[in-house]
């Protein structure tokens, strides 16, 4: 029996948004797809009675930006653990524009459909690696915890709990992945040949008043005991492209 798609991946036709701008298109690709779909599930993250599926096995939508360009967004990809169903598929590949709210419109064209395993040697979001840097940046979903007396509460980590390396650490393990053997912080993404910090990002989707723990963004580069298959992403926003790992290997 064949397995369901678990990855849809497409090119920009034409000059995109800067990959700092990643959190307001994806949301239009998934506000996009729910229409599309009529609300399928892989698509809402919700079962039929609205209530929020379990394990983040729907959908994940992620930009690229290639080496080569000025740091413009130039692939999406839609990541479902869970599968595309037939009528996923269609729904898939009637994504062929996506518009602003000043109705400018942004071209798609459907690359293929496969499995993670299937685009590591086209994407380093889908490599099999040890060495994983921030592509997009972590955004923390909790505060750092303190005493009343200001001091900070390290647990067997020996990180503050909360902090952005400990809430890095707990996120990966909820996600499955084995304790990372090394992590660093790094201060900024590299677009084209620019440098650009973290907070330069968009870090809220669009009429989300909650947002991120803290509103700031941070990147850090990881290496597993073991090589791992992605994508690697976590925090919040991770299905709509924050939080993502490039796998370096």
């Amino acid at each position: 029996m064949a397995l369901k798609p678990t990855v849809a991946r497409y090119a920009l036709a034409g000059p995109g948004p800067l990959l700092t701008q990643t959190i307001l298109l994806t949301d239009r690709v998934h506000r996009a797809l729910v229409e599309l779909s009529d609300g399928s599930a892989v698509f809402t993250g919700c079962d039929s009675s609205k209530r929020p599926l379990q394990g983040h096995r729907h959908a994940h939508i992620f930009c690229e930006s290639v080496p080569c360009s000025r740091g413009e967004i130039t692939e999406i990809s839609i990541y479902a653990p869970m599968g595309f169903s037939p009528l996923d598929e269609e729904a898939l590949q009637k994504l062929k524009e996506i518009y602003d709210d000043q109705g400018a419109s942004t071209s798609l064209v459907l690359l293929g459909l496969g499995q993670p395993a299937e685009l590591g040697s086209t994407s380093p979001l889908f490599s099999r690696s040890r060495s994983w840097l921030s592509h997009t940046p972590f955004l923390p979903t909790r505060h750092p915890k303190a005493t009343r007396a200001g001091v900070a509460k390290v647990d067997s980590t020996g990180f503050q709990i909360g902090c952005p390396e400990h809430e890095l650490l707990r996120l990966l393990g909820l996600a499955g992945f084995p304790e990372p053997e090394e992590m660093e912080r790094v201060a900024y993404a590299r677009l084209g040949e620019k440098e650009v910090p973290w907070d330069a990002f968009v870090r809220r989707r669009e009429g989300d008043g909650r947002g991120p723990a803290n509103g700031k963004g941070y990147g850090f580069r990881i290496v597993f005991p073991e090589a791992v298959q992605g994508p690697v992403a976590v925090g919040y926003g991770g299905h709509f492209g924050m939080g993502g790992f490039a796998g370096e290997e």
